[in-house]
């Protein structure tokens, strides 16, 4: 399983970093509404939707609604940006209430259904907003979850003692999540240095990686709640040795709506 992972991710690492590089704008946002649209389905499985017919249609009217705000210029897209962070932020307030059950509860699955449209179509936005300004801030956002991840991962697996959240994932530690926040600093002083950023602004951009990076532990534990609640062990298996798209992404989508909208606060677009 361990090899399976390690080559899906060696495919998958090129094709994520050109995508997000080498593809135009508008290019870029219709293969992100792809995948997307796929998150959706595996994100109405989890919510117990078996109906493969409900599903289609589930993972179409997000993708109609994303083609919808393009068509539209963004028009729209910073409101939507603003509701995503709301969201995450009442998800941080609520979360350390959660307690799980012995067996799959499947609570809360229609409010948790209609939660998906604004958390991917807030993320969906954030990164093409993002992509405009520079497709390297993307990929700074991609990595930035993806080193708070792989960091945490290690200093837990070396330090860890004291549970984050037993209740969701067990294997997650305070030790972890710290190490995680040191490696998300190293992250943001070597991209301020790349960045050209001068003293204030690496400041500011430190600061708002540390709080983007604890967002995306949030979202994590998030969409383990989702699939606590419904008994799954992964949203799908579309990417062999991770599970779904909806595995891959959790951090990713409470990171990107934080991100931009202090980045766009500080660049002066709110």
């Amino acid at each position: 399983m361990l090899k399976l992972r390690i080559l899906t991710s060696l495919v998958m690492a090129p094709l994520v970093i050109l995508t997000i590089l080498l593809l135009p704008n508008q290019e870029f946002s219709w293969v992100l509404i792809g995948i997307m649209m796929i998150a959706a389905w595996e994100w109405a499985g989890l919510t117990t939707c078996r109906n493969t017919v409900l599903r289609l249609l589930i993972s179409a009217s997000l993708g109609g609604l994303l083609a919808l705000m393009w068509y539209y210029q963004m028009n729209g897209a910073e409101m939507v940006i603003m509701s995503g962070v709301a969201w995450w932020t009442l998800v941080v307030v609520l979360l350390p209430f959660y307690h799980r059950t012995e067996q799959p509860a499947h609570r809360w699955q229609l409010p948790l259904r209609a939660a998906m449209y604004l958390v991917l179509a807030s993320a969906w936005a954030s990164y093409v907003l993002l992509h405009q300004m520079n497709p390297e801030y993307v990929l700074y956002v991609v990595l930035l979850s993806i080193m708070a991840d792989t960091a945490a991962y290690f200093s837990g697996k070396r330090f860890g003692k004291n549970k984050l959240a037993p209740e969701l994932s067990p294997g997650k530690t305070r030790e972890g999540l710290l190490g995680g926040l040191v490696g998300v600093g190293m992250l943001a002083l070597l991209a301020s240095w790349y960045f050209k950023l001068d003293v204030m602004a690496a400041v500011y951009f430190l600061l708002l990686s540390l709080v983007a990076g604890l967002i995306s532990v949030v979202g994590d534990l998030f969409i383990s709640m989702i699939k606590r609640e419904s008994g799954s062990k992964d949203s799908g298996r579309i990417l062999p040795g991770h599970g779904g798209i909806l595995d891959r992404i959790d951090s990713h989508i409470a990171t990107a709506p934080i991100f931009t909208l202090g980045l766009m606060w500080w660049q002066g677009m709110l």
